[in-house]
């Protein structure tokens, strides 16, 4: 295919910008599938649940507590009601029953005591449980603002650059004969398309290129563009 000197070098640049896009689209795929974020984002939702448990054992205390201090003022209640009527009855009997009464209420105030101060240790230690999660979560919640925070610029930076790149093509494939554009691109489909021709290495592929195929390429006119025996790109000479 003829090619002037200055579009194949064009072709160069070409190359250079398609392999730049291609390391842009990496970088960003890497950047997406990062663990960081994912891993941080597990952390919180497992710091929610565990914050979420402590406050329903905390409002399941508080409330046993309160049934518990409820259940001991009407002890305390009766305690007093049946040493006012112990006090003003004249009946041995009565006073007999009242006392029996007031034993099996006072072992009953106990009994109610020691669970109330049962329920309020523990009830302490889960309210430590309960701000150490408070904290977790909030401590978890900066982490994960701020690595989506980074991700996010970061991603808007190679958008910005991918941006560019693209302009940047879209200029120079406008200055290319549009034949040779064309066919590039069907190469680009497959393969690096292009490459430099540098000593007896391709510049697309790596490979050397034997004495008889180099001495081929470099008997070719300066306008026609040759091509890799070994890989079909488009081999730009010096």
């Amino acid at each position: 295919m003829k090619a002037n000197l200055q579009d194949q070098k064009r072709l160069l640049e070409l190359v250079d910008l398609d392999l730049s896009l291609v390391r842009n689209a990496g970088d960003r795929a890497k950047l997406l599938s990062a663990t960081a974020t994912s891993e941080a984002s597990e952390k919180a939702l497992a710091v929610s649940d565990r914050l979420i448990d402590a406050r329903n054992r905390v409002g399941d205390l508080e409330l046993e507590l309160k049934r518990s201090e409820n259940d001991l003022e009407l002890v305390e209640n009766r305690i007093a009601k049946d040493n006012q009527r112990l006090s003003s009855t004249s009946s041995a009997k009565d006073a007999q029953g009242i006392e029996h009464e007031l034993t099996t209420l006072a072992k009953r105030k106990s009994e109610l005591e020691d669970a109330e101060l049962g329920i309020m240790e523990v009830l302490e230690t889960v309210r430590a449980e309960l701000s150490e999660a408070e904290a977790a979560k909030s401590a978890a919640e900066q982490e994960l603002a701020e690595l989506r925070a980074a991700l996010e610029t970061n991603t808007s930076e190679l958008d910005s650059a991918r941006a560019e790149l693209l302009s940047k093509r879209s200029a120079l494939v406008g200055l290319i004969e549009p034949e040779l554009a064309a066919a590039y691109q069907r190469k680009a489909e497959r393969n690096v398309a292009v490459g430099k021709l540098v000593g007896h290495e391709c510049g697309a592929c790596r490979l050397s290129i034997t004495a008889t195929n180099l001495e081929e390429i470099l008997t070719l006119p300066a306008d026609e563009i040759a091509e890799c025996p070994n890989c079909q790109a488009y081999l730009v000479r010096s």
